[in-house]
Protein backbone atom coordinates (compact mmCIF):
# COMPACT_ATOMS: atom_id res chain seq x y z
CA UNK A 1 0.00 0.00 0.00
CA UNK A 2 1.73 3.32 -1.24
CA UNK A 3 2.74 5.60 1.40
CA UNK A 4 1.20 9.55 2.05
CA UNK A 5 3.51 12.38 1.85
CA UNK A 6 3.09 12.91 5.28
CA UNK A 7 4.24 9.76 6.12
CA UNK A 8 7.02 9.39 3.29
CA UNK A 9 8.42 12.94 4.83
CA UNK A 10 8.55 10.79 8.50
CA UNK A 11 10.03 7.99 7.25
CA UNK A 12 12.84 10.02 5.49
CA UNK A 13 13.71 12.09 8.59
CA UNK A 14 13.44 8.43 10.51
CA UNK A 15 16.08 7.10 7.89
CA UNK A 16 18.42 10.57 8.05
CA UNK A 17 18.66 11.58 11.77
CA UNK A 18 20.91 14.54 10.70
CA UNK A 19 18.36 16.18 9.18
CA UNK A 20 16.52 16.31 12.34
CA UNK A 21 19.57 17.84 14.14
CA UNK A 22 19.62 20.50 11.82
CA UNK A 23 16.36 21.86 11.94
CA UNK A 24 16.62 21.84 16.19
CA UNK A 25 19.56 24.19 15.70
CA UNK A 26 17.80 26.31 13.00
CA UNK A 27 14.98 26.51 15.35
CA UNK A 28 17.47 27.54 18.81
CA UNK A 29 19.14 30.22 16.69
CA UNK A 30 15.85 32.11 15.98
CA UNK A 31 15.39 31.82 19.93
CA UNK A 32 18.94 33.06 20.44
CA UNK A 33 18.06 35.98 17.75
CA UNK A 34 14.44 36.77 19.57
CA UNK A 35 15.87 37.09 22.87
CA UNK A 36 18.99 39.51 21.22
CA UNK A 37 16.06 41.64 19.84
CA UNK A 38 13.90 41.86 22.96
CA UNK A 39 16.89 42.81 24.89
CA UNK A 40 17.79 45.76 22.50
CA UNK A 41 14.69 46.89 22.75
CA UNK A 42 14.31 46.84 26.48
CA UNK A 43 17.63 48.95 26.42
CA UNK A 44 16.82 51.42 24.08
CA UNK A 45 13.32 52.05 25.96
CA UNK A 46 15.34 52.86 29.07
CA UNK A 47 17.42 55.53 28.01
CA UNK A 48 16.13 59.07 28.56
CA UNK A 49 15.06 61.05 25.76
CA UNK A 50 16.75 64.00 26.72
CA UNK A 51 20.01 62.20 26.59
CA UNK A 52 22.62 63.34 24.01
CA UNK A 53 24.20 61.15 22.12
CA UNK A 54 28.03 62.51 22.14
CA UNK A 55 29.16 64.35 18.94
CA UNK A 56 32.35 65.15 17.79
CA UNK A 57 32.64 68.80 18.37
CA UNK A 58 35.03 71.35 16.85
CA UNK A 59 37.46 72.93 18.88
CA UNK A 60 36.89 76.85 19.86
CA UNK A 61 40.39 78.92 20.23
CA UNK A 62 40.75 79.95 23.95
CA UNK A 63 39.27 83.94 24.54
CA UNK A 64 42.26 85.85 25.47
CA UNK A 65 41.11 87.13 28.92
CA UNK A 66 42.66 90.29 28.97
CA UNK A 67 40.45 91.35 26.15
CA UNK A 68 37.35 93.16 27.08
CA UNK A 69 33.97 94.67 25.94
CA UNK A 70 35.04 98.33 24.25
CA UNK A 71 34.62 101.47 26.34
CA UNK A 72 31.29 103.38 25.53
CA UNK A 73 32.00 106.63 23.69
CA UNK A 74 31.99 110.16 25.63
CA UNK A 75 28.60 110.84 23.19
CA UNK A 76 27.06 107.58 24.10
CA UNK A 77 28.03 108.63 28.01
CA UNK A 78 26.85 111.87 27.39
CA UNK A 79 23.02 110.72 26.42
CA UNK A 80 23.05 107.89 29.09
CA UNK A 81 23.46 110.91 31.51
CA UNK A 82 21.35 112.96 29.85
CA UNK A 83 18.53 110.43 29.72
CA UNK A 84 19.03 109.70 33.47
CA UNK A 85 19.18 113.31 34.76
CA UNK A 86 15.64 113.41 32.99
CA UNK A 87 13.84 110.12 34.80
CA UNK A 88 15.04 112.23 38.01
CA UNK A 89 13.48 115.20 37.42
CA UNK A 90 10.52 113.38 36.83
CA UNK A 91 10.77 111.77 40.16
CA UNK A 92 11.36 114.97 41.29
CA UNK A 93 8.93 117.98 40.12
CA UNK A 94 10.43 120.94 40.25
CA UNK A 95 12.10 123.56 38.18
CA UNK A 96 15.92 122.28 36.94
CA UNK A 97 19.16 124.10 35.93
CA UNK A 98 21.93 121.59 35.78
CA UNK A 99 25.60 121.52 33.81
CA UNK A 100 27.63 118.11 33.96
CA UNK A 101 31.01 119.04 32.46
CA UNK A 102 34.04 116.52 31.78
CA UNK A 103 36.70 118.60 30.34
CA UNK A 104 38.93 115.50 29.58
CA UNK A 105 36.20 114.46 26.65
CA UNK A 106 34.72 117.78 25.86
CA UNK A 107 31.35 116.82 26.57
CA UNK A 108 28.51 118.67 28.38
CA UNK A 109 25.01 117.66 29.56
CA UNK A 110 22.96 120.40 30.55
CA UNK A 111 19.31 121.56 31.33
CA UNK A 112 18.16 124.70 31.61
CA UNK A 113 21.91 125.65 31.61
CA UNK A 114 20.71 129.78 30.48
CA UNK A 115 17.54 129.71 33.11
CA UNK A 116 17.98 132.63 35.71
CA UNK A 117 17.56 131.08 39.34
CA UNK A 118 17.96 132.73 42.34
CA UNK A 119 21.77 132.86 42.99
CA UNK A 120 21.62 133.02 46.99
CA UNK A 121 25.07 131.72 48.40
CA UNK A 122 26.14 130.59 44.48
CA UNK A 123 26.81 134.44 44.92
CA UNK A 124 29.69 134.03 47.23
CA UNK A 125 31.77 132.81 44.35
CA UNK A 126 32.60 135.77 42.49
CA UNK A 127 33.76 137.76 45.64
CA UNK A 128 36.30 135.07 46.11
CA UNK A 129 37.67 134.95 42.83
CA UNK A 130 37.55 139.04 42.82
CA UNK A 131 39.63 139.02 46.18
CA UNK A 132 41.60 136.28 44.53
CA UNK A 133 42.43 137.77 41.54
CA UNK A 134 43.32 141.19 42.96
CA UNK A 135 45.87 138.87 44.95
CA UNK A 136 47.47 137.41 41.85
CA UNK A 137 47.97 140.92 40.85
CA UNK A 138 49.56 142.35 43.94
CA UNK A 139 46.29 144.49 44.87
CA UNK A 140 44.87 142.57 47.51
CA UNK A 141 47.25 140.72 50.66
CA UNK A 142 45.30 138.32 52.08
CA UNK A 143 47.39 138.54 55.47
CA UNK A 144 45.86 142.34 55.43
CA UNK A 145 43.30 142.73 58.52
CA UNK A 146 39.25 143.45 58.22
CA UNK A 147 37.60 144.71 60.81
CA UNK A 148 34.00 143.22 61.41
CA UNK A 149 31.97 146.31 61.76
CA UNK A 150 27.81 146.49 62.99
CA UNK A 151 26.56 147.37 59.43
CA UNK A 152 27.97 144.01 58.48
CA UNK A 153 26.53 141.89 60.88
CA UNK A 154 23.92 139.67 59.33
CA UNK A 155 22.07 137.37 61.99
CA UNK A 156 19.89 135.51 59.85
CA UNK A 157 21.04 132.12 57.35
CA UNK A 158 24.08 130.86 57.77
CA UNK A 159 27.10 131.72 59.71
CA UNK A 160 29.56 132.32 62.90
CA UNK A 161 30.61 135.52 62.75
CA UNK A 162 27.25 137.27 64.10
CA UNK A 163 27.80 135.56 67.45
CA UNK A 164 31.46 137.32 67.99
CA UNK A 165 31.29 141.27 68.84
CA UNK A 166 31.70 144.03 66.90
CA UNK A 167 34.81 145.23 66.04
CA UNK A 168 36.53 141.82 65.60
CA UNK A 169 39.58 141.26 63.61
CA UNK A 170 40.59 138.56 61.43
CA UNK A 171 42.74 138.94 57.81
CA UNK A 172 40.88 138.80 54.72
CA UNK A 173 42.04 134.92 53.98
CA UNK A 174 40.30 133.95 57.57
CA UNK A 175 37.66 135.84 56.28
CA UNK A 176 37.15 134.21 52.87
CA UNK A 177 37.26 131.18 54.55
CA UNK A 178 34.66 131.48 56.67
CA UNK A 179 32.39 133.12 53.70
CA UNK A 180 33.19 129.51 51.87
CA UNK A 181 33.47 126.89 54.48
CA UNK A 182 30.90 128.14 56.72
CA UNK A 183 28.77 130.16 53.68
CA UNK A 184 29.00 133.09 56.51
CA UNK A 185 26.72 135.42 55.64
CA UNK A 186 28.07 138.41 57.61
CA UNK A 187 31.60 137.41 55.94
CA UNK A 188 30.22 138.19 52.60
CA UNK A 189 28.85 141.74 53.46
CA UNK A 190 32.55 142.89 54.91
CA UNK A 191 34.21 141.19 51.83
CA UNK A 192 32.00 142.84 49.49
CA UNK A 193 32.59 146.01 51.24
CA UNK A 194 36.28 145.97 50.87
CA UNK A 195 36.17 144.91 47.12
CA UNK A 196 33.52 146.83 46.25
CA UNK A 197 30.27 146.16 44.04
CA UNK A 198 31.76 147.57 41.21
CA UNK A 199 34.94 145.69 40.90
CA UNK A 200 33.04 142.21 41.40
CA UNK A 201 30.67 143.61 38.48
CA UNK A 202 33.47 144.01 36.45
CA UNK A 203 35.09 140.97 37.32
CA UNK A 204 31.99 139.03 36.10
CA UNK A 205 32.29 140.43 33.39
CA UNK A 206 35.34 139.72 32.25
CA UNK A 207 35.26 136.03 32.88
CA UNK A 208 31.96 135.64 30.81
CA UNK A 209 29.32 135.33 33.27
CA UNK A 210 27.14 138.34 31.72
CA UNK A 211 24.02 136.83 32.65
CA UNK A 212 24.45 137.11 36.85
CA UNK A 213 22.82 139.84 38.77
CA UNK A 214 25.35 139.92 41.42
CA UNK A 215 23.76 142.01 44.65
CA UNK A 216 20.02 143.06 43.36
CA UNK A 217 18.14 140.93 42.14
CA UNK A 218 21.13 138.11 43.04
CA UNK A 219 20.52 135.90 40.16
CA UNK A 220 22.42 134.16 38.08
CA UNK A 221 22.75 130.75 35.36
CA UNK A 222 24.13 127.64 35.64
CA UNK A 223 26.26 128.18 32.84
CA UNK A 224 27.67 131.29 34.51
CA UNK A 225 28.31 129.19 37.64
CA UNK A 226 30.41 126.78 35.44
CA UNK A 227 32.07 129.39 34.28
CA UNK A 228 33.47 130.62 38.28
CA UNK A 229 34.47 127.55 38.74
CA UNK A 230 36.45 126.74 35.73
CA UNK A 231 38.31 130.29 37.03
CA UNK A 232 38.49 128.85 40.27
CA UNK A 233 40.43 125.97 38.88
CA UNK A 234 42.48 127.37 36.88
CA UNK A 235 46.16 128.47 37.34
CA UNK A 236 46.33 130.38 35.10
CA UNK A 237 43.32 132.82 36.36
CA UNK A 238 45.00 133.68 39.37
CA UNK A 239 48.03 131.10 40.53
CA UNK A 240 48.69 127.26 41.27
CA UNK A 241 48.94 128.29 44.94
CA UNK A 242 46.02 130.79 45.22
CA UNK A 243 43.85 128.52 42.96
CA UNK A 244 44.95 125.48 45.08
CA UNK A 245 43.88 127.22 48.34
CA UNK A 246 40.41 128.49 47.10
CA UNK A 247 39.65 124.86 46.31
CA UNK A 248 41.01 123.91 49.75
CA UNK A 249 38.76 126.44 51.20
CA UNK A 250 35.68 124.70 49.16
CA UNK A 251 36.26 121.61 50.08
CA UNK A 252 35.11 119.67 53.86
CA UNK A 253 33.27 122.46 54.61
CA UNK A 254 29.90 122.58 56.95
CA UNK A 255 27.34 121.41 54.36
CA UNK A 256 28.32 118.31 52.81
CA UNK A 257 24.98 116.58 52.53
CA UNK A 258 24.71 117.41 48.82
CA UNK A 259 26.76 117.31 45.82
CA UNK A 260 29.06 115.06 47.66
CA UNK A 261 26.70 112.63 50.27
CA UNK A 262 26.37 109.73 47.87
CA UNK A 263 29.49 110.05 46.67
CA UNK A 264 32.46 106.80 47.51
CA UNK A 265 34.92 107.65 49.86
CA UNK A 266 37.93 108.93 49.01
CA UNK A 267 35.82 111.53 46.79
CA UNK A 268 36.83 114.87 46.60
CA UNK A 269 34.44 117.75 46.09
CA UNK A 270 35.25 121.47 45.87
CA UNK A 271 31.94 122.89 46.09
CA UNK A 272 29.90 125.82 47.02
CA UNK A 273 25.72 125.78 48.14
CA UNK A 274 23.06 127.70 48.03
CA UNK A 275 19.75 128.12 49.39
CA UNK A 276 17.15 130.37 49.68
CA UNK A 277 12.96 130.49 49.80
CA UNK A 278 12.22 127.44 47.58
CA UNK A 279 15.54 127.63 45.60
CA UNK A 280 18.43 125.00 46.69
CA UNK A 281 21.69 124.31 44.88
CA UNK A 282 25.19 123.09 45.01
CA UNK A 283 27.84 123.46 42.39
CA UNK A 284 31.44 122.04 42.42
CA UNK A 285 34.54 120.51 41.05
CA UNK A 286 34.47 116.60 41.56
CA UNK A 287 37.54 114.31 41.51
CA UNK A 288 36.70 110.46 41.37
CA UNK A 289 37.77 108.17 43.69
CA UNK A 290 41.32 106.89 43.20
CA UNK A 291 42.09 109.47 40.31
CA UNK A 292 45.62 110.61 40.12
CA UNK A 293 45.21 114.59 41.23
CA UNK A 294 43.01 113.47 43.98
CA UNK A 295 46.27 111.79 45.92
CA UNK A 296 48.49 114.80 45.33
CA UNK A 297 48.63 117.89 46.19
CA UNK A 298 44.31 118.09 46.17
CA UNK A 299 44.63 119.65 42.60
CA UNK A 300 46.93 119.69 39.35
CA UNK A 301 47.02 122.45 36.80
CA UNK A 302 43.68 122.52 35.10
CA UNK A 303 42.12 119.97 36.87
CA UNK A 304 41.78 116.98 34.11
CA UNK A 305 40.57 114.30 36.00
CA UNK A 306 38.10 116.30 37.41
CA UNK A 307 34.51 117.37 36.32
CA UNK A 308 32.20 119.73 37.03
CA UNK A 309 28.48 119.52 38.06
CA UNK A 310 26.14 122.81 39.24
CA UNK A 311 22.42 121.83 40.13
CA UNK A 312 20.12 124.56 40.92
CA UNK A 313 16.58 123.25 41.70
CA UNK A 314 13.49 125.93 42.56
CA UNK A 315 9.97 125.97 43.28
CA UNK A 316 9.85 123.04 45.82
CA UNK A 317 10.66 122.41 49.33
CA UNK A 318 14.65 121.17 50.48
CA UNK A 319 13.64 117.65 50.69
CA UNK A 320 12.76 117.33 47.06
CA UNK A 321 16.14 119.19 46.08
CA UNK A 322 18.33 117.69 48.12
CA UNK A 323 17.34 114.30 47.22
CA UNK A 324 17.23 115.65 43.70
CA UNK A 325 21.06 117.19 43.86
CA UNK A 326 22.06 113.96 45.53
CA UNK A 327 20.92 111.64 42.93
CA UNK A 328 22.14 114.12 40.08
CA UNK A 329 25.41 113.93 41.58
CA UNK A 330 25.60 110.07 41.74
CA UNK A 331 24.18 109.34 38.33
CA UNK A 332 27.28 112.18 37.24
CA UNK A 333 29.87 110.06 38.90
CA UNK A 334 28.92 106.90 37.72
CA UNK A 335 28.64 107.92 33.95
CA UNK A 336 32.10 109.81 34.28
CA UNK A 337 34.13 108.35 37.28
CA UNK A 338 35.74 105.68 34.90
CA UNK A 339 36.44 107.98 31.71
CA UNK A 340 38.15 110.10 33.07
CA UNK A 341 41.56 108.33 32.85
CA UNK A 342 40.76 107.02 29.31
CA UNK A 343 41.69 108.78 26.32
CA UNK A 344 40.80 112.21 25.08
CA UNK A 345 37.83 112.15 22.64
CA UNK A 346 36.44 114.98 20.22
CA UNK A 347 35.28 117.84 22.00
CA UNK A 348 31.25 117.96 20.98
CA UNK A 349 28.26 118.88 23.51
CA UNK A 350 24.95 117.53 24.24
CA UNK A 351 22.68 119.70 25.57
Amino acid sequence: MPLGRRERRRHEQLRNPQNIGHRRQLRWMAFLIFVCLLDLLVLLHSVSPTQEVPVARAKIPAVDPMLSAPEPTPQLVARGLRAELERVAERYPASYGVVVSDPSSGETVTMNQDQRFLAASLTKLPTLLTLYRGAARGEVDLDAEITMRASDVKAYGTGVLYLRPVGTTMTLRECAELMIKESDNTAWVMLHRYMGQSNVEAELYDMGARSTQYWNPNTTTPHDILLMLEKVADPSYTSPELSAEMLDMMTNTSFEDRLPQPLPEGTRVAHKIGSYGDTFSDAGIVFPEGSQKAEDAYFSQKAEDAYYIVVIVGDTTEWTARSAIQEISLAAYESLANTLSGPESSSKQSS
